[in-house]
């Protein structure tokens, strides 16, 4: 109901304050009105109180990305001006959260290198008519290497990353957790031409050695070296705000994080007596292995910070973190020799070249390390529960076992002689670091 006023009343203007004369009283009537005017009403003194807001206090077109998407300013001194189905912010923040909880997933795929192996010199050549004692021994004219003395698998590989959170855990705070990896690379390298050899240090003689695998003379024989690495990675975390207007956030993270790095080498060779050398005799096969794997596993604590600041439907997103706690390394070595002679039978012993008596073994030993890690990213909202993601990321590894720290291409006897001398190749638990880094593009969904 509304009250209306007769305009027809009758009044005098005093020319006195006290004098006040009213020839007859307002009537005062009711009349019914619908619901569609009161509403009509509503919104024009809403409009009316829009129009003399000044331009900074006007509302705008604003889309939340959908992890932050219940943070919305509340201007207001306190939260009492939370709408009924928000709740005040825990922590203080100037802001209000739903009632009820929301749910995300991003889903990336990753364009990563790893930091590569850096191996010693594996295999090599000399040209004709170099004799079989020169062949393949470094520092000689015309020797070449055909594998190792460089760095191997850093190169950019595919892999993937899934993001899953929940936002407004009412009071408990946003939680995450994460799984990221990188696709294994690996490397098949093969060379059966006549003159192949292995570069070693002869401690004994105290020079460049080699250990022929071919040669036009003699000897008939192949090599193969595979190489592989991965990364695996989990994140399980809390985010508390520390801050948030109605166009940036910056957020406190705390959590686990558990990484694994893997590595691993082997090389194959065989080499076939085309002729006699000494006791010999032709037709005499000799296969030979070196088997090398290193493992990294990493638990600790995780703290670090995150931010965004939004424009329209664009978002920058920054966040760096350190995971702090111990790393446990793994170190495989293994070797094998299998001679095999015609009529003869085979017979097969303990070490190879580079994996001896003297370090096979699997050795473990465990050490502080801290897995720092910087993020930068845009996010662009679509519609409501849907954006597009694209970013970048640097991690680096302290303190893990690389297969690169196992080898020691120093001898001081050749298979299948018994250990003597310096007891070399020998193994040193030494620990090198670890670069990862390298875009990520994929989309969010909230649900």
């Amino acid at each position: 109901m509304v009250m209306s006023t007769h305009a027809n009343a009758e009044q005098t203007i005093p020319t006195n304050p006290r004098d006040v004369r009213i020839s007859q009283p307002e009537i005062m009537q009711w009349r019914p009105v619908s619901a569609s005017s009161t509403k009509d009403e509503k919104s024009d003194a809403s409009e009316k109180a829009n129009a003399v807001k000044p331009a900074a206090f006007q509302e705008d077109v604003f889309l939340v990305d959908p992890s932050e998407s219940y943070y919305i300013e509340n201007e207001a001194v306190g939260c009492d001006s939370c709408s009924p189905e928000h709740a005040c912010d825990s922590i203080g923040c100037r802001s209000c959260y739903p009632a009820t909880s929301r749910f995300w997933l991003r889903v990336e795929y990753l364009y990563w290198t790893l930091g590569g192996m850096d191996l010693p010199p594996l295999v090599t050549t000399s040209p004709a008519p170099t004799a079989p004692a020169d062949t393949g021994v470094l520092n000689n004219v015309g020797t070449t290497i055909l594998f190792g003395n460089d760095s191997v698998l850093d190169s950019f590989r595919s892999g993937g990353r899934f993001t899953y959170g929940i936002d407004d855990a009412r009071g408990f705070g946003d939680l995450e957790v994460s799984g990221l990896w990188i696709s294994p690379e690996d490397i098949d390298f093969s060379d059966n031409r006549d003159r192949l050899a292995r570069p070693v240090f002869n401690t004994t003689t105290g020079s460049e050695a080699s250990q022929l695998i071919a040669h036009p003379d003699f000897l008939d024989g192949n090599v193969r070296i595979e190489a592989e690495n991965r990364l695996f990675i989990i994140d399980v975390l809390r985010r508390t705000c520390l801050a948030s207007t109605r166009f940036s956030r910056l957020d406190f993270l705390v959590g686990y994080r558990y990484a694994q790095l893997d590595e691993m080498l082997r090389i194959d060779q065989s080499s076939t007596y085309t002729a006699p050398q000494g006791p010999i005799i032709q037709g005499t096969v000799i296969d030979l292995f070196d088997s090398f794997e290193t493992e990294n596993h990493f638990n600790g604590g995780e703290i670090g910070l995150q931010s965004w600041r939004a424009s329209g439907p664009w978002k920058l997103h920054l966040t760096a973190k350190i995971g702090l706690g111990v790393n446990t390394g793994k170190v495989v070595i293994d070797g094998a020799t299998t001679n095999t002679v015609p009529g003869g039978g085979s017979a097969s012993f303990v070490g190879g070249l580079l994996a001896q008596e003297t370090n096979i073994g699997e050795y473990k030993d465990s050490e502080f390390s801290a897995i720092p890690e910087v993020a930068i990213g845009m996010s662009h909202r679509l519609h409501d529960g849907f954006d597009l993601w694209l970013g970048y990321n640097f991690l680096y590894w302290q303190n893990a076992v690389r297969l690169s720290e196992t080898i020691d291409r120093s001898v001081s006897q050749f298979p299948p002689e018994a250990p003597t001398g310096t007891l070399n190749p020998e193994f040193r638990f030494r620990t090198d670091d670890v670069v990862a880094h390298g875009l990520s593009a994929g989309a969010t969904f909230t649900f």
